[in-house]
């Protein structure tokens, strides 16, 4: 699991997920990945074009990561999230939660 934080300007970060988020990786990345989302007060796009696997666990930190971000105001949205991941998102209806786009140029738009 690679997991990379970008500081996109003073209100925005992009957040680089490659490999397997799933229960034995979610350990290693929980921690800086709700600071660079949660707790850094900031909205965030991520980017999810290297993510092989999701599961429950890593859903349940994206949820648990964007929850302090809306009530602050902020946004956050997924980008570039493959075939395999999307379905998992969508079938459990987290777009509505999650905003799911094809590139960080529409990510980018959606934070406004």
């Amino acid at each position: 699991m690679r997991f990379e934080v970008v500081e996109l300007s003073p209100v925005a970060n992009k957040v680089v997920l490659e490999g397997r988020l799933d229960s034995t990786t979610v350990g290693q990345v929980e921690t800086p990945f709700t600071a660079a989302v949660a707790a850094s007060g900031r909205s965030a796009v991520i980017d999810m074009g290297g993510l092989e696997f999701l599961s429950s666990l890593g859903i349940r930190l994206l949820l648990s990561s964007s929850r302090p971000v809306t009530r602050r105001g902020g946004k956050v949205v997924l980008f570039g999230v493959r075939p395999m991941v999307a379905e998992v998102l969508t079938a459990m209806a987290l777009e509505q939660v999650l905003p799911m786009v094809a590139t960080e140029e529409e990510a980018l738009a959606l934070l406004g």
